[in-house]
């Protein structure tokens, strides 16, 4: 898509595309994407003494935590003099997935719920015959919910919950260049900066057993602090970096009718290598170790002009994921390499509208899991294996005036 110029959504992909969109469009389109997120345990324990041992099997069943999403992007594009601008509203990164209250990873997540919306203008030149070059300015808005329980076990007393909730802007920005290397041949390379969310928000705890000594734990607490004086409502932070990434593509035409486009997308995971969330009241923060690591996608495509009103489109793509192994796969990412196949068509109602529909399904490799929550109270571990899929139908309608 960094190379392709099929309409004004490309200033997403490559802003240096808008010098190619002739006239003024405006774009609106939406997603819905069916996830499958299947775990299925495989002897997941309490560990009370913290030194790796199982002591005590976690009761639950594995669950799908998977949800279906809608997704939705606005584009907008328009020329002064020799200048070309665009502006976007999209959602780059989103998720929800939530488990029942007695699934065997409670203690990992119940609830994930997490969106990010980026506003980003833009603004692109073409500075000779055949170079192009595209800027964006990106505000971006996260939203973010985490809830889980907390095993009280070793106290005889039912699960805890704690909920973290916390909200931020922040910023960053986006660059392109297009170059026509001939009739036949549009190379085109995008890089997005990384964004450092520092979210704010609060925790809350709800049945919190109060009566037990936490003095008789292995933790580095105060004499005769008890439970409910350390786990109690107040603030907390976080910063999460989300990654920076870039894209090399190729549009080539093999005839006046059909293209070929490839491309590679390289990740900057490894950013995002654990997650710190800071409690204002407490000695300890709670950190979940992702220790991601920069990943790579491949894709290939076609597109092909049926006649002046139908136009098919299709790929394939190899998405690598950023989790190393099975003891940096968290319930809340529950991520592997997936393979991707997409089909698409394109349907112009006049000159000036389209209809663009898209459908593209996920193989993802099973996902084996070993993954530590510690805790105060003793370590939960997540033992199993997800199977995993995704399904996403996309539209989109394109005006140019």
């Amino acid at each position: 898509a960094a190379a392709s110029t099929e309409d004004a959504s490309v200033m997403w992909f490559n802003p240096a595309g808008l010098t190619k969109i002739k006239g003024t469009q405006a774009i609106v389109a939406g997603h819905v994407i069916a996830p499958k997120a299947e775990f299925s345990n495989s002897g997941s324990y309490l560990d009370f003494n913290k030194d790796g041992t199982a002591d005590a099997p976690i009761s639950g069943l594995g669950d799908d935590g998977a949800t279906v999403g809608f997704v939705p992007n606005v584009y907008w594009k328009t020329d002064f003099n020799s200048y070309a601008f665009g502006f976007g509203i999209n959602v780059p990164y989103g998720q929800r997935l939530e488990y029942a209250d007695d699934w065997v990873g409670r203690y990992h997540a119940t609830l994930t719920d997490v969106k990010v919306v980026n506003f980003n203008p833009a603004i692109a030149k073409q500075i000779n015959e055949k170079l192009s070059f595209g800027f964006g300015f990106n505000a971006q808005y996260a939203d973010v919910l985490l809830e889980q329980k907390i095993s009280q076990a070793v106290l005889g007393d039912s699960d805890a919950e704690i909920s973290i909730k916390g909200d931020n802007w922040s910023y960053g920005y986006n660059f392109g260049l297009m170059y026509d290397m001939n009739e036949q041949t549009t190379v085109g390379f995008a890089y997005r900066s990384e964004v450092q969310q520092n979210i704010h928000g609060d925790v809350t705890y709800n049945d919190v057993n109060s009566a037990f000594d936490l003095n008789q734990l292995d933790a580095q607490i105060p004499a005769g602090t008890t439970l409910n004086q350390i786990l109690y409502n107040g603030g907390a932070s976080a910063a999460v970096t989300l990654p920076a990434t870039a894209s090399l593509a190729v549009d080539y035409k093999l005839s006046s009718k059909t293209n070929f486009l490839a491309s590679t997308t390289w990740t900057q995971w490894s950013a995002y290598d654990e997650l710190v969330v800071e409690f204002d009241n407490l000695s300890s923060d709670a950190e979940s170790n992702q220790n991601f690591q920069d990943s790579m996608r491949y894709a290939i495509g076609m597109t092909h002009k049926y006649n002046n009103q139908f136009k098919v489109r299709a790929g394939l793509a190899l998405d690598q994921t950023p989790v190393q192994d099975a003891t940096g796969r968290s319930p809340r990412t529950p991520d592997s390499t997936r393979k991707w196949l997409a089909l698409g068509l394109g349907y112009s109602m006049n000159p000036n509208m389209q209809l663009d529909i898209g459908y593209a399904h996920l193989f993802a490799n099973k996902a084996d899991v070993n993954y530590t929550n510690e805790s105060s109270l003793g370590d939960a571990v997540l033992v199993g294996e997800f199977d995993a899929a995704v399904d996403i139908l996309s539209a989109q309608l394109v005006w140019k005036y």
